[in-house]
C-alpha cells in the first residue's frame, strides 16, 4: 500500500506525525501543570493551628478539599489510575491525573498505529540533501523516537499502577526521548525538511 510520493510522505503518514507531535506536548504541558497543582496545602496551612481562627482554619480547608478533588482522591495519579480502572471519572469532569494517564495510553495506540501504517505503506525516496551520515542518524533517531513512544508511556502507567520505585526508569525515558527529539530535530531544521512533513506540502 503506498501512502508516500516521491517528494515526502502521504497523508496517513503525515497525519499520525502530527498526531503523535500534539499528544506529546499536551502530555507534557498536563504533566508540568500537574507538578504544579500537586501541592494542596494552601498558603498560610502552616501557620495553623492556635494562631488562626477557626473561620480561617474553615477556609484553608475548603482550599484543600477544592485542591484534592481537582487531582484526584488523595491528589495522586495512583487515586486516578484506580478511579479510570473502576470506570469512575470525576463529577466535574477529568481531572488532571486522569488525563494524563488517558493521553498515555493514547500515545501508546498512536504508537501501534505508526507501527502497522510503516509496515504496510512505503516510504519516500531519501532526500538528495540527505548525506550517508544524515541518513545514519535520521534512521537511528526515528527508530528511537518510535520505540520511545512505548517505552515514555508504559513506564509512567507501571509508575503508578505497579510501583513508584520505577520513578527513575521514567525520568529515564523521558531524558531519552528528549535528546532523541534534540537530534532529530537538528536535522530536519538544519537540512531543510520539514515541508516533506507539514501537510499539503510534497517537496
Amino acid at each position: 500500500m503506498a501512502d508516500a510520493t516521491t517528494t515526502g510522505y502521504g497523508v496517513v503518514a503525515k497525519t499520525l506525525h502530527w498526531l503523535s507531535v500534539a499528544a506529546f506536548v499536551l502530555q507534557f504541558v498536563v504533566g508540568y501543570a500537574m507538578s504544579t497543582e500537586a501541592e494542596c496545602d494552601p498558603p498560610g496551612e502552616d501557620r495553623s493551628g492556635g494562631d488562626t481562627s477557626d473561620v480561617e482554619e474553615e477556609r484553608l480547608d475548603r482550599l484543600e478539599e477544592a485542591c484534592e478533588a481537582r487531582t484526584g482522591e488523595d491528589g495522586t495519579l495512583a487515586a486516578a489510575w484506580t478511579d479510570l480502572w473502576d470506570g469512575r471519572i470525576g463529577v466535574d469532569g477529568i481531572a488532571l491525573p486522569e488525563l494524563h494517564i488517558l493521553l498515555g495510553l493514547g500515545i501508546l495506540l498512536l504508537g501501534g498505529l505508526r507501527v502497522a501504517w510503516r509496515l504496510i505503506a512505503s516510504l519516500p525516496p531519501w532526500d538528495p540533501r540527505l548525506t550517508a551520515t544524515d541518513r545514519r542518524l535520521a534512521h537511528v533517531t526515528e527508530r528511537v523516537l518510535l520505540a520511545l513512544m512505548f517505552v515514555v508511556p508504559l513506564t509512567g502507567l507501571a509508575l503508578v499502577a505497579v510501583s513508584d520505585d520505577l520513578v527513575a526508569l521514567h525520568v529515564a525515558a523521558h531524558v531519552a526521548f528528549f535528546v532523541a527529539l534534540g537530534v532529530h530535530l537538528l536535522l530536519v531544521l538544519r537540512r531543510g525538511l520539514l515541508p516533506r512533513m507539514l501537510p499539503g506540502l510534497r517537496r
